[in-house]
């Protein structure tokens, strides 16, 4: 929440802010400003871990505007050939920005681009929890057995704008409504008092809890200082830390 506020206590010191949240502590490695830029990032993540005989599976996200940039094609291609430990997962809401699906291609099964480097691919009911975790899970598995990536078109959708500013021209309030007929956390819901993992008593108890920490988040990143101006030059490199740079170059 801090680094949301652009305040010093942040993950990253307020210097990413909301497009680009880090944490090293947590094996997050962030949101990128470039579209698509997180693809060939998650491959070399990936390729960093099986080069250091890691165990640890990669789970690179990305929506589907950002699937048609050509870098994902460039991925796929190196990650099958040096068979990387990467789960890649298109969250295929409907829309990039405000575009469509069917405006930027002329297919909509965005899972089939991984069949064209042979990679196991396949599509994932977005908005059924437990389809989710089943299908991750298998890819997971491959993955760390040394059957290389995965490519997983997860069919979801958003109920509000992709911004603040967004108008949502481009679609109607029926649509929204069907959708939410379906929402994933009620559904997760109706599971657990169906099977009775816990009473609405409980489920209360627990929204209680979860809105007492956003409280005490918000009220954290609120109080924080923001970063010293001084901070914005350690994340710069200096010419003299490179010195086999011709120092002629400016």
């Amino acid at each position: 929440m801090a680094e949301l506020y652009g305040k010093a206590t942040g993950t990253s010191q307020g210097l990413g802010g909301s497009m680009h949240i880090f944490s090293k502590e947590h094996r997050f490695y962030g949101g990128h400003g470039i579209v698509g830029g997180q693809i060939p990032l998650g491959a070399g993540i990936a390729f960093g871990d099986k080069y250091h005989n890691s165990d640890a599976v990669t789970l690179c996200c990305f929506g589907d505007g950002a699937a048609r940039q050509g870098s994902l094609h460039e991925t796929f291609n190196l990650a099958m050939l040096w068979n990387l430990p990467v789960v890649f997962v298109c969250e295929n809401n409907g829309y990039a920005m405000g575009t469509s699906v069917e405006r930027t291609a002329n297919h909509t099964d965005i899972w089939k681009l991984g069949l064209g480097y042979e990679m196991p691919s396949g599509p994932v009911d977005g908005m059924n929890p437990i389809k989710v975790a089943e299908a991750f899970d298998e890819a997971i598995q491959r993955a760390r057995k040394g059957g290389g990536p995965t490519f997983l078109e997860v069919k979801t959708y958003r109920y509000r704008g992709h911004s603040m500013s967004d108008a949502q021209h481009y679609r109607t309030k029926d649509e929204v409504a069907e959708y939410k007929k379906i929402d994933p956390i009620t559904q997760v819901k109706d599971i657990i008092l169906e099977k009775k993992y816990a009473t609405e008593e409980e489920i209360k108890a627990i929204d209680k809890r979860v809105k007492a920490r956003v409280s005490e988040c918000e009220k954290f990143a609120e109080d924080s200082p923001y970063p010293d101006k001084s901070v914005m030059y350690d994340a710069v490199y200096e010419q003299e830390d490179y010195p086999f740079i011709d120092h002629k170059i400016k």
